[in-house]
């Protein structure tokens, strides 16, 4: 465990990273879902670096300052949410033993999250006078959205589970040196 100093600075950085990606959604205007998902995996590393409860530290100051700072309503929600709190729990998630179980607390936690989002979002956003209004999305929207999202969230699991021995095989040996 490292020295409390670092353990903030580290907090610190990635918190200031997290918040850098949530803002870019904003500028880049097809980053909606990217930046959220990109500032989840920062916590990944803090989680590695220097535990569970400062990763979580990270995600609820970033959650805090993302509420006041970042403009798209949806990205602050989908980190919120999920994104935010993901990673961190992913380690906890991965230490179930059955294999078929694993997948259904995922699955069942990433559709809770995005029921939330959904919700959310209609309310936050007004999203829900433009669903009405488009027709065809009015009817299969939703159970499209979902189907989506599943299918993104199957390739972030993948994406978070190699992240991390690439993280502690490679990347912190040869430029860390730890």
């Amino acid at each position: 465990m490292p020295k409390k100093s670092s353990s903030v600075a580290i907090g610190g950085v990635f918190s200031a990273l997290c918040l850098l990606f949530m803002f870019m959604s904003a500028v880049i205007p097809l980053a909606g879902v990217a930046a959220p998902m990109f500032a989840g995996t920062m916590l990944l590393v803090v989680r590695i670096e220097n535990g569970a409860k400062t990763a979580l530290l990270v995600y609820i100051s970033v959650s805090l300052l993302s509420a006041f700072i970042v403009p798209e309503i949806d990205v602050k929600i989908l980190f919120i949410a999920f994104f935010g709190y993901y990673p961190v729990a992913a380690a906890r998630i991965n230490a179930i033993g059955r294999r078929w179980l694993r997948v259904a607390v995922k699955l069942a936690l990433f559709n809770a999250a995005m029921t939330l989002f959904y919700f959310a979002s209609t309310y936050f956003a007004g999203v829900s006078e433009a669903v009405e209004d488009s027709g065809f999305f009015a009817e299969y929207g939703v159970p499209f959205f979902f189907a989506g999202f599943n299918l993104m969230f199957v390739m972030y699991d993948r994406l978070i589970s190699r992240l991390e021995p690439f993280y502690t095989g490679w990347f912190r040996p040869r430029y860390l040196r730890k």
